[in-house]
């Protein structure tokens, strides 16, 4: 727990920290947040947020990036998770980058009760121009997993990232993004996740997000686990 309450800390000090020092300089922020009530015969209540901020400096780039997810039923918690992840991306040329970042991630109902990554990799895009944006990343990833089952292990991971993103036109937008990271230490541990989403632009600063998130791991902990989880959102993006 001591660990846990240091980490959130650490992430904490870092983002007020980077967004005090570039409160001046070219700062991009993307917040988005989603907000579900039912009352009735039944009650309910779920909401979810995320927050990324990007500062480039030439060929630099700095990103600090969160998200998290609540979800009640009838006064009981049925789902909560989150993850927070700083980065450091160094473009080499106009289609190459390599890149460092930092994370940790929780999703107790799914047997992590913390995940601590540590990615180093590099980054090519096949297409990088401004109505469409398709890239591929490619990497090493050093696990530290601590469990519900209490067992605290690590092990090694390969990553594959790519994303697919395009402005159809000037009110939407679309993107789907697929990650495999196969493990190096055990085999059967292998996690894959995928994402496809449209945004409807309102303003230019406000857009609607229609998202479905599946996150697939293939070695469960806890009894009668599912190996898939999806997450359906609709949420208000701002972005600056």
């Amino acid at each position: 727990m001591k660990n846990q309450s240091l980490r959130s800390a650490f992430f904490f000090v870092a983002f007020t920290l980077l967004t005090t020092a570039t409160a001046h300089a070219q700062l991009t922020d993307e917040s988005e947040l989603s907000l579900v009530n039912i009352d009735g015969n039944a009650t309910s209540e779920s909401y979810s947020a995320r927050q990324k901020n990007v500062y480039q400096q030439e060929a630099n780039s700095y990103s600090i990036a969160g998200r998290y997810l609540r979800a009640k039923s009838g006064g009981t918690e049925t789902a909560r998770s989150w993850d927070a992840t700083l980065r450091y991306e160094r473009s080499l040329s106009e289609h190459v980058s390599t890149y460092v970042a930092q994370g940790a991630e929780s999703d107790p109902y799914n047997g992590n009760v913390e995940r601590d990554n540590s990615d180093l990799g590099g980054k090519y895009f096949f297409v990088k121009s401004e109505p469409l944006n398709f890239f591929m990343e490619s990497g090493y990833r050093y696990t530290k997993a601590n469990t519900t089952d209490g067992n605290i292990s690590y092990y090694s991971l390969g990553r594959v990232y790519v994303e697919y993103a395009e402005k159809y036109d000037e009110t939407l937008n679309y993107k789907l993004w697929v990650e495999y990271l196969p493990n190096f230490t055990d085999s059967k541990a292998y996690y894959m996740n995928g994402e496809p989403s449209l945004s409807f632009v309102l303003s230019s600063y406000l857009s609607l997000r229609v998202a479905y998130l599946m996150k697939y791991h293939n070695l469960t902990i806890q009894p009668n686990e599912k190996r898939l989880d999806t997450t359906f959102t609709t949420s208000l993006v701002a972005r600056f």
